[in-house]
């Protein structure tokens, strides 16, 4: 972004219109104008194009131009410059008539003097205009980047808020119907249940945690269910080794299994299985959540799991915009969830 403001412009002032001064100074110096010409020559445009341009600019701030259309700016740009050049040559030719007396300018060199002057005023109005149309897109830019990070985050927190309660309704559930058939399982769901409950709260504020972290979560988890299910429930867990540290978004392994289970091991009166397969792919972190049952049987209850599957795929696209995805699958008489994480 290019800084603007009046301590710029008026450095910019009179850079530029010293700069006009000096060329003008040396051109005229090749020409072998006297010295008393090279003055009135140089310093006399010197000061009004500096107080012209100083006055315009004065009256463009009061125009509220940024709303115009493309087509509007061009043609105040080009109308501009030609009063503009008119003015500054109307300027120069009565000051050097009847300040310096200087006789014999014609309509030929009136014409020919303000075209040299209409380039320098229409270069001055291009940069002009050029800066403070990049600075308004660059800051109209910035705007809306902030802005989207800002839906970004607020859809985020509140896809993570639902994640709690969701969790935590389901689990209570469980041990409130376990309580009745044995209250020492019930106890220990009940341990077990607060230290899932501590990390869900400790990670609502986090985007991402370690794979390690949420494995643990998953263990735990389903140790919990093991106690519901007993031997109905068989679980088992492979994790490529060197993947602890890959991160991921907090409780969305837990969703999947949870997924697995109310969707697929529940429905079965003998129970089922979950296979959890982690692995790493060429730039993504494979993820398979592989649970008995079919997709016909999800898809009827699908209504029912709020925010589980839809819940994960919003927060992937949101965190790993759009490179990231959810896949469901039916892989001889199993349910096959399927992600792939960008390895950032």
């Amino acid at each position: 972004m290019i800084k603007i403001g009046n301590r710029n412009f008026w450095i910019a002032q009179i850079i530029g219109w010293g700069l006009f001064m000096l060329s003008n100074l040396l051109v005229q110096i090749s020409a072998g104008f006297p010295v008393d010409m090279l003055m009135y020559n140089s310093i006399t445009p010197l000061f009004i194009g500096f107080l012209i341009t100083a006055g315009y600019r004065h009256f463009i701030k009061k125009s509220n131009w940024k709303i115009w259309s493309f087509r509007k700016i061009v043609g105040m740009i080009f109308i501009s410059t030609f009063f503009l050049s008119l003015v500054f040559m109307l300027i120069l030719f009565a000051i050097f008539f009847y300040v310096y007396k200087v006789e014999g300018m014609t309509f030929p060199s009136f014409l020919g003097n303000m075209v040299i002057f209409s380039l320098v005023i229409l270069v001055w109005n291009v940069i002009y205009f050029f800066i403070h149309f990049f600075n308004n897109w660059n800051q109209a830019e910035i705007e809306k980047w902030k802005m989207a990070a800002e839906m970004k985050d607020a859809q985020l927190g509140s896809l993570k808020s639902q994640i709690n309660p969701h969790f935590v309704f389901n689990t209570l559930n469980n041990i409130r119907s376990l309580i009745l058939e044995d209250k020492e399982k019930a106890r220990e769901m009940l341990l077990n249940f607060s230290d899932l409950f501590r990390y869900a709260l400790k990670n609502t504020d986090q985007s991402k945690v370690s794979l390690e972290e949420e494995l643990n979560i998953v263990n735990q988890y389903l140790e919990l269910l093991s106690i519901q299910y007993e031997d109905k429930l068989q679980y088992k867990i492979n994790v490529d080794a060197g993947l602890e540290t890959i991160e991921l978004p907090p409780m969305m392994l837990q969703l999947l299994v949870e997924n697995a289970v109310k969707h697929g091991i529940s429905q079965f009166k003998e129970g089922g299985s979950i296979f959890i397969d982690i692995d790493r792919g060429s730039g993504f972190l494979n993820i398979n959540v592989k649970n008995t049952g079919n997709l016909k049987m999800s898809s009827k209850l699908g209504d029912k799991l709020g925010v589980g599957l839809e819940n994960i795929r919003k927060r992937l696209d949101l965190i790993y915009n759009g490179n990231a995805n959810l896949k469901m699958s039916e892989v001889n008489e199993f349910v096959l969830a399927s992600i792939k994480i960008p390895m950032i």
